[in-house]
């Protein structure tokens, strides 16, 4: 696995979190502009992650297992914590 698919894997969930907060706690969004927003988000974000070619390097399994573990204990405590 390429360093650059966990990163992609990070900017999809940080981004959803970061838009249902704003959405939740800061300014009550319709449902279309929340998910033109995410799309937005996530688009631009890998766009820029592409320009990197030191993310294309591999990455072992262990710490592949341990990031994705590790994002999606934050997706979970961030949700229940946060009340989203």
């Amino acid at each position: 696995m390429k360093r650059k698919n966990l990163v992609n894997g990070m900017i999809l969930a940080f981004s959803v979190i970061f838009i249902r907060y704003l959405d939740v706690h800061v300014y009550d969004m319709n449902l279309v502009v929340t998910l033109i927003l995410i799309v937005v988000l996530i688009a631009g974000l890998m766009k820029i992650v592409d320009r990197f070619p030191s993310l294309e390097e591999p990455v072992g399994k262990r710490a592949a297992m341990i990031t994705n573990l590790t994002v999606v204990i934050v997706i979970f405590l961030c949700f229940f914590g946060l009340n989203l």
